[in-house]
């Protein structure tokens, strides 16, 4: 026996030190994980003077866990019969290796934790903790009051394949404040706790679904005599002003071999603690059985089995509801990341993907994650006069934000038909459409965003009318306006609905017209695809965005037989360019974006550019720039899924699945996102033209929306996503 404490404890993670046996992969192993450390007899001293080292993880390149009998003396392992969880106990360090993997691609091997794993409760005397490991199939921990009056006993074993907890208490006091928390590390995993609902103070209830992004999965459930709640607890790293490399990095390094490649010495990683707790108060007896259950997701409707298998761990990491770190009335909202934040321009493509599927397990339907969260928008990010904000409080100057929360409101309205919610929310819902059209200040049917687009006018803190935000799209704006036509047949088919028949023909007219203006001013004579923004000035800004010309085409702004003509160009374009980073998807613009359309500094009180991110180097020419500097020419996940879709409204099928089966590859493998990691140039959530990292989060949900391109090959799945757009014929004359 030994004892252990919680307090103090600096953020540990090391992996499995797993023998290979050959085959694929294995001479690469060091490579990627360099920093890891064998889960050997390990001393309390030992556990904090390795504390703060990070394992390197390259996803795909693990081999299994070995044996239990190769670990040694001291070290003792539970673990399912196909290893989806692993968890290792050391009688100095306690509860200290926590490994998933859900498809048996031996990332089970990794350790996920930050700390060891030990319950607290208000008056809980940690220091004090003592380890009984006499029995081969259960571990047992005793943790005693501070007043001497009884103690809690944690039991750990194995039931059949479920990981089962048992907390009991035994003595005269009362146990208060409960908590059961698995600190993970964030740059291995942005792990949440998807909750079956929420209660009114945002707090998750059960049953759980435990999701650690590209490793695992476990199903968590509690018995007890008193309620509990999880929550998601953390908060974001800090690079202390730094930047990573500007070259970005490998997108297959995690952890210390992520930090080693940074090489940033006044980085602090961010800290992510997955809680279970239980406020009410505890008498002597059983407090609490927690089960870990490995079971296999629901199979989705739409697709093989096979593709299915393919694609299902992934499509969890779409769901990340914000951790408690932003503040109460912001936790459970569906973000960037559990330690990012929640934005209303990206819910459209969280609540996307739910139309085919959002029921991972019986008993948990994510659809309250998307009500709750557009709850949270309409009612506190909408203004008077009908502009929705993009991020936190304070209102910002994105035109496009409305469009996109118009249509996330349209895909819980498919998805669950709830009448009461839809008439209730339909005013606001129109006074944010009736904003889109009031932002067609010239009278042509296209709306004019607050940035001019003007060559050379977007600076720091500016940021463009556009998701990625740093290239000027302003003015009169392909992104924008593809994103209100469809969001305006969108509204008019609630408004039908709700029995509001000239309301559904109001906005039908007005996308009607804008499908006009679209086709009329954007369509290139020149190229024959879409230009990507019109200045103020009347100068075309044309870089063949691959995404803009897909979403014209998927929505149907020109029919399939024009459509097929313009994307046959554009995929033209993207093989004339010497791509060949297929497996990451494809560039969001063909053609290199000029230095003045790319966002300039901010200026220091003299009046002078700050050489900071969004300074263009002296020494880099607009040649060297393309493909090199975000987001010219770079790759970003989230954005190829449009392309797709539109590949596939126009009959380009062998196109379209040539793109999806090479990032289908990559997804199993991992490359589409590293941890959560808050650094410049850092995160694999955008990509160089290379392959090498130019992102910042680390971890973004709608890199995995290209996914859905599984199920919209299936033209009736399509059908159900396209809907509103296919009824579009317009009722009167504008």
């Amino acid at each position: 026996m030994g004892s252990v404490s919680m307090k103090c404890l600096q953020p540990v993670c090391y992996a499995v030190n797993r023998h290979t046996h050959g085959g694929a992969g294995s001479s690469n192993e060091a490579a990627h994980v360099s920093g890891s450390i064998p889960l050997r007899p390990i001393t309390r001293r030992r556990f904090m003077a390795e504390a703060g080292t990070l394992a390197g993880v390259g996803a795909g390149l693990l081999p299994r866990v070995a044996a239990i009998d190769e670990y040694g003396a001291g070290v003792l392992l539970l673990h399912d019969a196909l290893r989806r969880w692993v968890l290792a106990f050391d009688d100095q360090a306690g509860v200290s290796f926590l490994g998933l993997d859900s498809e048996g691609t031996g990332r089970e091997g990794v350790n996920l934790l930050a700390a060891p794993i030990l319950p607290s409760w208000t008056n809980a005397e940690l220091d004090s903790a003592e380890w009984d490991t006499t029995r081969n199939d259960e571990w047992r921990c005793s943790i005693p009051e501070l007043q001497g009056r009884g103690a809690v006993y944690w039991s750990i074993r194995r039931e059949g394949d479920d990981l089962e907890w048992r907390l009991t208490y035994e003595g005269e006091g009362v146990v208060e404040g409960l908590c059961v928390a698995l600190p993970i590390s964030a740059l291995l995993a942005a792990a949440v706790l998807l909750p079956a609902s929420v209660d009114s103070s945002k707090r998750g209830l059960g049953p759980w679904l435990l999701v650690a992004p590209d490793f695992g999965h476990l199903l968590v459930e509690v018995e007890s005599s008193q309620p509990w709640f999880a929550v998601n607890e953390g908060v974001r790293g800090s690079s202390g002003g730094q930047s990573g490399p500007p070259e970005g990095v490998d997108p297959r390094l995690k952890g210390a071999a992520w930090l080693e490649a940074v090489g940033l010495s006044a980085y602090t990683p961010g800290t992510l603690s997955l809680k279970l707790v239980s406020q009410d108060p505890f008498r002597s007896g059983e407090l609490a059985t927690i089960r870990f259950r490995p079971r296999e997701l629901e199979m989705a409707d739409g697709v093989d089995r096979p593709t299915w298998k393919r694609i299902r761990r992934a499509y969890l990491n779409h769901w990340q509801p914000c951790g408690t770190w932003a503040g109460p009335g912001l936790s459970q909202v569906l973000a960037n990341n559990v330690l990012s934040d929640p934005a209303s321009i990206s819910l459209w493509f969280y609540s996307e993907s739910m139309l085919y599927y959002r029921r991972p397990m019986p008993g948990i339907d994510l659809l309250h994650l998307l009500r709750g969260s557009l709850d949270h928008w309409l009612d506190h990010g909408v203004s008077g006069q009908g502009h929705v904000n993009a991020f936190a409080t304070m209102y910002d100057l994105y035109v496009s934000t409305g469009a996109c929360l118009l249509v996330a409101a349209w895909h819980y309205w498919a998805i669950s038909g709830d009448r009461v919610w839809l008439s209730a929310r339909l005013p606001l819902l129109h006074r944010m459409a009736d904003y889109l059209l009031r932002r067609d200040v010239d009278g042509d049917g296209l709306i004019e965003s607050y940035g001019s687009g003007n060559a050379g006018t977007l600076r720091d803190p500016e940021r463009a009318d556009i998701w990625f935000e740093m290239m000027n799209f302003g003015h009169k704006n392909a992104w924008t306006n593809a994103i209100a036509y469809r969001a305006f047949l969108c509204l008019a088919e609630m408004l039908e609905a709700a029995d509001h028949p000239k309301g559904a023909k109001y906005y039908r007219r007005h996308a009607s017209a804008l499908r006009a203006a679209y086709v009329r001013h954007l369509l290139s004579e020149r190229n024959g695809w879409f230009v990507s923004w019109i200045s103020l000035d009347g100068e075309v800004h044309d870089y063949c965005h691959t995404f803009i010309n897909g979403m014209a085409v998927a929505y149907g702004i020109v029919e399939p037989e024009e459509g097929r003509e313009i994307l046959s160009r554009v995929a033209a374009q993207s093989h004339a360019i010497g791509f060949d980073q297929w497996r990451l998807g494809v560039p969001g613009n063909l053609l290199p974006c000029r230095k003045a359309d790319m966002i300039g500094p901010r200026r220091d009180i003299d009046g002078e550019p700050i050489r900071n991110n969004f300074y263009w180097p002296d020494d880099l020419s607009e040649a060297e720039a393309f493909g090199l500097r975000y987001p010219n020419g770079t790759i970003h996940p989230a954005l190829v899924w449009p392309y797709l879709l539109g590949l596939q409204v126009a009959g380009l099928t062998e196109e379209a699945d040539r793109i999806m089966d090479a990032m289908l590859g990559s997804v199993e493998e991992g490359l589409f996102q590293n941890g959560v990691v808050n650094v410049g140039y850092a995160g694999a959530e955008h990509f160089y033209i290379n392959g090498r990292t130019c992102g910042y989060e680390g971890f973004l949900p709608e890199s995995f929306n290209f996914l859905m391109a599984c199920f919209t090959r299936d033209p009736a799945r399509r059908d159900l996503l396209l809907r509103p757009l296919l009824n579009r014929a317009a009722e009167g004359t504008a």
